[in-house]
């Protein structure tokens, strides 16, 4: 919790001047290693802001959490309380805004540095949507920030992935946001890729498959919790 508190505070200060060599990629294949959501059980239920979690295969421990608030997060699973892009069966950070959870970004914070970061993403309304990512350092001043488009429908399987990657281990943390089509910042964040070496992985980053069925509400993805 005191991680992402700092991080709201240096936002809010305006410390964002570390800029580094940060590349931005929507290719899922330059991370080395993953952390699966479904680690806090994927059953729809609501968390209190932060929440630990460990990756899969290097054992990177962090933080997530919606910035700037004590509102709960939700963790969700495609194909059973969301109905949209995302590879069925994988576990969702869902941010809550039809909820009026505000502020909405989704924030992780890690406890070693990375060279990099990433996640599939998308807008909870269908349509086109503008996705960002803003990679921060050990003060939690940025390092980079990367934007680009996606559309959201009820396709499994073909969400955006959006990643940054800078040229030393200097990430400590990741703010993902999205503004859809009518200027809402409602989404949802799935696998999360991290980097923990210099050169781009080989690794495919494997999701979790199985169950199935959503309720579309308001043609929006997630289901009545």
């Amino acid at each position: 919790m005191k991680k992402l508190a700092l991080l709201l505070c240096c936002l809010v200060l305006g410390l964002g001047s570390g800029w580094a060599a940060v590349t931005g990629t929507t290719n899922p294949n330059l991370f080395n290693d993953y952390v699966n959501w479904c680690q806090f059980g994927c059953a729809g239920n609501q968390f209190a802001t932060p929440q630990s979690f460990s990756s899969i295969l290097n054992g990177v421990t962090g933080e997530v959490g919606l910035v700037g608030t004590l509102q709960g997060f939700y963790n969700l699973k495609q194909g059973s309380s969301w109905n949209g892009n995302f590879a069925t069966g994988m576990g969702l950070i869902y941010n809550g805004a039809a909820f009026r959870n505000t502020p909405t970004q989704i924030a992780t914070t890690f406890d070693v540095g990375l060279y990099g970061a990433g996640a599939w993403i998308q807008s909870n309304f269908y349509g086109p949507f503008t996705a960002s990512i803003e990679l921060f350092d050990s003060s939690y001043q940025s390092l980079g920030l990367f934007t680009t488009g996606g559309v959201s429908n009820g396709n499994p399987g073909t969400a955006l992935f959006i990643g940054a990657l800078d040229t030393v281990p200097d990430v400590w943390a990741a703010q993902f946001d999205v503004i859809d089509q009518f200027g809402d910042h409602d989404f949802a964040i799935g696998t999360l890729g991290v980097s923990t070496t210099p050169e781009p992985g080989t690794l495919l980053l494997v999701v979790p498959s199985a169950l199935g069925l959503a309720g579309v509400l308001r043609r929006r993805f997630k289901g009545v919790l």
